[in-house]
């Protein structure tokens, strides 16, 4: 099974109605109810659809004890793993911690992490559907609208992270872009998915430690003035970037940050 790839991913909310409504009307998803059988565990878990069908993430909501053991809004990615007991040993012997003791659902067994600099992730050991033959449509790609298009570390020691992330997860770092004071943007790539996203120092003491989200969109400019209209917050202005592209920063009304990417011959 590939060590590595990006297979899914989770929004933390504390605010899942209005966060709903949010990513529907600014992304198009169709975010389902809280998933049958969650409930004994006193988990509200919804899926998260995209218009051409496939399953794209889930939201989770969190209860009062999460956010008082520190949980707050953000973007988690799931990296796929061969095995999680063995991965978990690896990773805490090069100073990971474990947030999310081994826990085995019908869809594979997971566990919620944090790399040695403190960027929480998911391993997860996927368990396929019977009778599915091939695999599920990727929720990461360059070019699929309403999918992941770029995924982005902010980390307090970028050559340390680099080595980690290689060594565990089979990341390459194929070149790197000259950031100025900030260092270098590292690029990072993955033997199955391509170039998949960055890594880069953390441009400032209050930026938080993390993978940072982005989704493509149709039309970035449009998806803008949406999260102006349902209550999320923009983070600077639209601008270009690498490969043709336009993107936004921005925050959902819970505040979880993520942004958003659109081809520029595509933009309002």
């Amino acid at each position: 099974m590939p060590q590595g790839l990006f297979v899914w991913y989770e929004v933390t909310t504390d605010a899942p109605d209005a966060v709903r409504a949010f990513y529907e009307g600014v992304i198009g998803w169709r975010i389902a109810d809280p998933s049958p059988g969650h409930e004994t565990a006193a988990i509200d878990y919804r899926h998260i659809y995209r218009a051409d069908g496939a399953g794209q993430g889930g939201m989770l909501v969190l209860r009062p004890e999460m956010i008082a053991a520190g949980a707050r809004p953000w973007w988690v990615p799931y990296l796929m793993v061969d095995s999680v007991p063995d991965t978990l040993a690896a990773i805490t012997a090069d100073g990971a911690r474990v947030w999310m003791p081994p826990t085995t659902i019908a869809e594979g067994t997971f566990a919620m992490v944090a790399d040695p600099w403190g960027a929480p992730f998911y391993l997860i050991d996927p368990t396929p559907p019977p009778g599915q033959d091939t695999p599920p449509p990727p929720v990461f790609a360059l070019d699929i609208t309403q999918a992941v298009t770029w995924n982005e570390l902010f980390t307090t020691d970028l050559p340390g992270a680099r080595t980690f992330y290689a060594r565990h997860f089979g990341f390459t770092y194929p070149d790197a872009m000259p950031m100025g004071a900030f260092g270098d943007y590292q690029f990072i790539a993955h033997p199955l998915q391509g170039r998949v996203g960055a890594m880069m120092a953390r441009p400032s003491a209050d930026a938080p430690l993390g993978w940072r989200t982005y989704f493509r969109v149709a039309d970035v400019r449009a998806a803008a003035q949406a999260v102006r209209d349902l209550g999320g917050t923009l983070e600077g202005d639209v601008h270009e970037v690498p490969g043709d592209d336009l993107m936004i920063q921005a925050r959902d009304p819970a505040g979880a940050f993520f942004g958003l990417v659109s081809r520029k011959a595509a933009a309002g």
